[in-house]
C-alpha cells in the first residue's frame, strides 16, 4: 500500500534505475491510486484480518468470491474501532467512519507478467481494482429516557463492508504481508510507522544468518526517498536525519529490530537489520508493554473509572435503602 512502491537492493551496490516493487504473485508490479494514511492501512489490515478469520479457506461453491456475501465483513463499529484504535469512544468510530469512506474511493493498481520460455513471450495482464466495495451500517435506536437504560446501546451499530474481490482472493491464498496492528499504533502516525511498514513489506530480506539477524539495505536514491516518504525534503541530509530519527524509534519500542539508520554504502543506503524469521520476530514483540489488553481490561484498569463507578453504586444503594 505504499505508493509509488519500490523493491530494495539487498547485498552489493545500490541500483541507480529506478526499482519496482515486487508482486507476491509472481513478476509484475503492484501500485494503488493514492498513498493510504496510517489509520486507513490500520483500518485496512484490520478489515483483511476479519476476513481471514472469518473465511478460514475459500467458499467451495464459491471459490473465486464472485458473490459478494462471500467476502463480505460482518461486524459492529465499534468493534473495529477497538481493534483499530484500542479505543470504542466516538472519536475513533467518527474517524474510523471517514476512513472507510477514503478506502472505498482507492483503487489498486496489478500488473502481472507470465513469462514463456518456449516461445520467448510475456503476457502481460493490468488491473485496476478496489479495496473495498460496498459499505453498510445499521444502528438501532431506541427511545430512552432513564440513564440506566443507556447500556442497552452498547454495540448496536452493526457494520457490514465488502471487501474486493481481487483483495479477498489474496487474503483467502494468505498472498499478504500481516502488519501487527498493537505495534503499528505505538509507532503513531508519522515517519516512523510508515518506515516500519516499509521494512515489513520488503520482499528480498535474507532468508537466514548465522546469528539469528538478518539485514536488508535499501539504495537511498530520489525513487526509494519518495517510497519511504521523505522526497519532499529540499536536502537529502535533512531526508536521511529524519529516517534516522525514525529508524531510532523503531528499534527502541519494536524488539524485533536492531537498528535501522542510513549509512555510506558505494552511495547512501538505509540499513536495517531485526530477528530472522516471523516466528522469532513474533516471539520478540510477545511481551511488550505497548501489547492492547482490550478496551474492557483497558477500562477496568482505569483509577478515575472504578472510583466514580464505585460512587454510582453506593449512591444507588443508598437510595434503594
Amino acid at each position: 500500500m505504499l505508493h509509488p512502491m519500490w523493491e530494495p537492493v539487498t547485498r552489493g551496490n545500490p541500483d541507480e534505475a529506478a526499482f519496482l516493487a515486487r508482486c507476491l504473485l509472481g513478476p509484475g508490479v503492484v501500485g494503488a491510486s493514492r498513498r493510504l494514511s496510517m489509520l486507513d492501512l490500520r483500518v485496512w489490515a484490520a478489515l483483511c484480518a476479519m476476513l481471514r478469520d472469518q473465511l478460514h479457506a475459500a467458499p467451495q461453491d464459491d471459490p473465486t468470491f464472485d458473490r459478494s456475501s462471500s467476502r463480505t465483513v460482518a461486524t459492529t463499529g465499534y468493534q473495529l474501532a477497538e481493534r483499530v484504535s484500542a479505543d470504542d469512544g466516538g472519536e475513533a468510530y467518527r474517524l474510523l467512519r471517514t476512513s472507510l469512506v477514503r478506502l472505498a474511493d482507492v483503487r489498486a493498481c496489478v500488473r502481472l507478467v507470465e513469462r514463456d520460455a518456449d516461445l520467448a513471450a510475456q503476457l502481460v495482464r493490468e488491473g485496476y481494482v478496489p479495496l473495498i466495495g460496498e459499505i453498510w451500517l445499521a444502528t438501532t435506536r431506541l427511545d430512552l429516557r432513564m440513564p440506566s437504560e443507556w447500556g442497552a446501546l452498547k454495540a448496536t451499530t452493526s457494520l457490514k463492508v465488502e471487501i474486493g474481490q481481487w483483495a479477498a482472493q489474496q487474503v483467502s491464498a494468505n498472498s499478504c504481508t500481516w502488519l501487527d496492528l498493537d505495534l503499528l499504533r505505538a509507532l503513531g502516525a508519522g515517519l516512523s510507522a510508515r518506515l516500519w511498514v516499509a521494512l515489513e513489506a520488503w520482499a528480498r530480506w535474507p532468508q537466514r544468518s548465522l546469528d539469528g539477524r538478518e539485514e536488508t539495505a535499501i539504495g537511498l536514491g530520489e525513487p526509494a526517498m519518495q517510497s519511504l516518504g521523505v522526497g519532499g525534503y529540499s536536502r537529502a541530509r535533512r531526508a536521511r536525519q529524519a529516517l534516522d530519527e525514525a529508524g531510532a524509534r523503531i528499534a527502541a519500542i519494536d524488539p524485533a529490530y536492531d537498528l535501522v539508520r542510513c549509512e555510506r554504502r558505494a552511495g547512501w543506503c538505509l540499513v536495517a537489520q531485526r530477528v530472522s524469521g516471523a516466528r522469532g520476530r513474533a516471539q520478540a514483540r510477545s511481551g511488550a508493554t505497548w501489547r492492547s489488553p482490550g478496551v474492557a481490561a483497558s477500562k477496568r484498569r482505569r483509577a478515575e473509572r472504578t472510583a466514580v463507578r464505585a460512587s454510582i453504586r453506593d449512591s444507588l444503594a443508598a437510595e434503594t435503602f
